[in-house]
This record gives structure tokens, sequence and C-alpha cells, in this order.
């Protein structure tokens, strides 16, 4: 300040200031993006995604582009003051993690799925009125939830085993209250997007302070293939394996086989006799989806034709 008073300093110089400007800090407003912040969390929704992608095919009869849209940390009245009407809200506990959450339908996606499942078409849509949902609406609604949360719950299991459990459904946001109104909450949304019909989305919402058991591992960003990640390889390999083991394959035998020339084939007739060159205990080729894998002789076991393995080819 003696420098200024001296003139030693000018009065309208910036040194020592701030450049750039001043950035404001709201030290009140907690309400930010998780992306980079959660990276588990975000290898979370991404799962979902994909598992959504194939939950959705079956109920739409088509495959839809699954995608996650949004991923943020806000207050719950914040949340629920934007959410539109008719709005589908299911509540569910997400053991062992502390506290409720919230999975939201929104109209467009509910009218689709209403639309489909009682034989209409998604090329014509037809908006939902705002009204109470009907009981047999809710029912189907209630169909879709399930799926939703059977594929939340399977997107966590690498990283805690989750078990998402449906507690009752409501249409009114007030009754509807996981938390306090000024509680942050995690809003994860998913976009699905269907030949034929508008956008729909799919928002879950639940508890931020439900993750602090668990905000360690969200926060260690590993990749894929790497320590943790090495595990969740492991763990998709094999249930990859198990679902090839129960893939259903054609397997058959081939008795025998003859040649002849066109001349015999055409004088063929009812009673004819076909040497083949198989011999009473084989070798007869056991194929497997059209591949020769095995040797075997034919046989009869129970009462119907059969081949024993005898060999690998």
């Amino acid at each position: 300040l003696k420098g200024v008073a001296d003139g030693a300093i000018p009065a309208g110089s910036d040194a020592g200031g701030v450049r750039g400007g001043v950035r404001t800090l709201d030290l009140a407003n907690q309400e930010v993006t998780l992306r980079g912040r959660l990276p588990g969390l975000e290898r979370v929704a991404d799962r979902l995604a994909r598992n959504l992608r194939r939950a959705l095919g079956t109920l739409f009869g088509q495959m839809p582009e699954v995608r996650v849209s949004a991923l943020e940390l806000e207050r719950l009245v914040t949340f629920t003051s934007r959410l539109p009407q008719p709005v589908s809200l299911q509540l569910f506990r997400m053991a062992p993690l502390r506290g409720q959450g919230m999975l939201v339908v929104h109209p467009a996606l509910a009218a689709g799925l209403l639309q489909t499942l009682f034989g209409g078409s998604l090329a014509r849509p037809t908006p939902l009125a705002v009204r109470d949902f009907s009981a047999i609406e809710q029912r189907v609604l209630e169909r879709l939830g399930a799926q939703v949360l059977r594929a939340f719950a399977e997107a966590w299991r690498p990283v805690e085993p989750v078990e998402c459990a449906f507690v009752r459904s409501e249409t009114n946001p007030q009754f509807a209250t996981i938390v306090g109104a000024q509680d942050l909450v995690v809003r994860l949304d998913v976009d699905v997007l269907l030949d034929g019909s508008e956008d729909g989305r799919l928002s879950l919402c639940f508890a931020n302070a439900a993750l602090d058991p668990v905000r360690g591992q969200l926060r260690r960003a590993v990749a894929s293939g790497e320590e943790a990640g090495g595990a969740a390889e492991t763990s998709w390999a094999e249930r990859m394996r198990a679902a090839l083991a129960e893939a259903e394959c054609e397997v058959s035998a081939d008795l025998g086989s003859h040649l002849m020339s066109l001349r015999e084939v055409l004088a063929l007739k009812t009673g004819d006799l076909i040497p083949l060159r198989t011999g009473r205990e084989g070798p007869v080729v056991v194929r497997v989806a059209g591949r020769a894998r095995f040797l075997g002789a034919p046989g009869v076991a129970s009462g119907s034709n059969a081949v024993r393995v005898t060999g690998r080819i």
C-alpha cells in the first residue's frame, strides 16, 4: 500500500492480481457431473446400457440403441421438479447399499411399450394422456422395471454384488421420496432409441450417500484386463464359456454310403437293396454341426437306434 501511495506502483496495475478475470465459486452448490470422478460408476453405467439392449429387445421385438446420456450429482428436488407427466416411478432397494433408489420410465418409452404389447405399431405413436396408469398398464411397466433392475444388478456385479428388489410404484413424485428434498442423489439417464418411435428414456436415481461403502472402489480407474479389470475379464470369460456350453448343436451319424451311377439311381424301385460300406461294428462318422468329429459303432439303446462313440477324429 505504501508503494501505491508513493506512486511507485500504479493504482491501475494488475500486478499481483488474478489474470483472466475472476471465477465465481458457489460453495453451497454441490451439483456436479460424475464423469471422470467415479470411473467405476461409469463402467457400471456402460454395462447397464449393454445389458438393457438385450433385455429391451425381447420386450419391443426389435434391438434398440441404448446409450448413457447423463451421470450427474444433483439434489432430489431438482430431479423431481423436471420430471414430465405422466411418469412411472418405481422404488427399489439396493441391498447391501443403504436406502432406496427410484426408476423413472419417461412418457415416450412408456407409450411405446404399451403400444407394442397391446398390438399397436411404433410407426404410429399415440401420446399418453396426463392421467394415472390403469392397473394393467402399471403391471406392464413393472414388467419393464423388473428387466431394468435385473440388468442394473448385473452391471454392479464386478464392483459389488447388489440385489435390486422392487418396493412399490408411484406416479406422483411427492410420494416417491427416497431421501430429503435437499439431499444429493446420483442421476443416471439412459436413452432408448427405437425405429419408428420417439426417443425414450429411463432414469435411475439413488442417494449419493448410498455409495459411501464402495466409493473407494468406484474411484479406482482400472483399465480392462489390469488388476481388478483382469478379474472382471476373467468373470466375463467364464460367463461366456458357460453360455456357450448351454448352446444347442445338431449331432448326426452317417450310417454309410455307396457310389452309384445316375443310370442305377434312375432304375431304383421299391425293394431294391443298397449296400453300404459300413460294417455291423462300424465305424460310423459322427458329425457335430455338420463337421466330422467322432467315430462310433451303430447299435440299439433303450429300444432306439444309437451310436456308441469309439474315438475322436
